[in-house]
C-alpha cells in the first residue's frame, strides 16, 4: 500500500485520509455529511488544519507513532507550501479517478521536498 509523507517545520508525517480521519475533521469541525467532503472548495480555509491534523495523527496512528501535531499546533507553523502539498495528497487519496492515473506503488510514495 503506497504511503504519504509531508514534512512541515523540519519533522516528518503520515498522512492518511482515510475514513476514521475524515469523521475525526467532520466532528473536529461540527460537521456530519458527507456532501462537504466531496468537493474540496466547500472546506473552508479556517477548518483546513483541522483537516490536516486529522489526517496526519491518521497516518501517524497507522505507522505506530503517537507524535502527530494538534491543529493549533499546524496552524503555528504550516505554509502555504505545506498547504499545497497537503491538499495534493488528500486529492489524489480521496479520488479514484485521480488514483487510477498514478504510476505505481513503487514509484509513488511521496517523499519530503529536500
Amino acid at each position: 500500500m503506497k504511503k504519504d509523507y509531508i514534512e512541515i517545520a523540519g519533522k516528518r508525517y503520515r498522512v492518511e485520509s482515510n475514513w476514521n480521519a475524515l469523521t475525526a475533521f467532520l466532528e473536529a469541525v461540527g460537521r456530519n455529511t458527507l456532501e462537504e467532503l466531496s468537493k474540496i472548495d466547500s472546506i473552508k480555509p479556517t477548518e483546513l488544519t483541522a483537516m490536516m491534523a486529522a489526517c496526519i495523527a491518521e497516518g501517524q496512528r497507522l505507522d505506530g507513532s503517537k507524535d502527530a501535531p494538534s491543529a493549533m499546533d499546524l496552524g503555528a507553523v504550516i505554509t502555504p507550501d505545506d498547504v499545497r502539498t497537503f491538499l495534493d495528497i488528500y486529492v489524489r487519496q480521496s479520488n479514484p479517478q485521480v488514483s487510477q492515473d498514478e504510476p505505481k506503488k513503487e514509484e509513488r510514495e511521496t517523499e519530503p521536498a529536500s
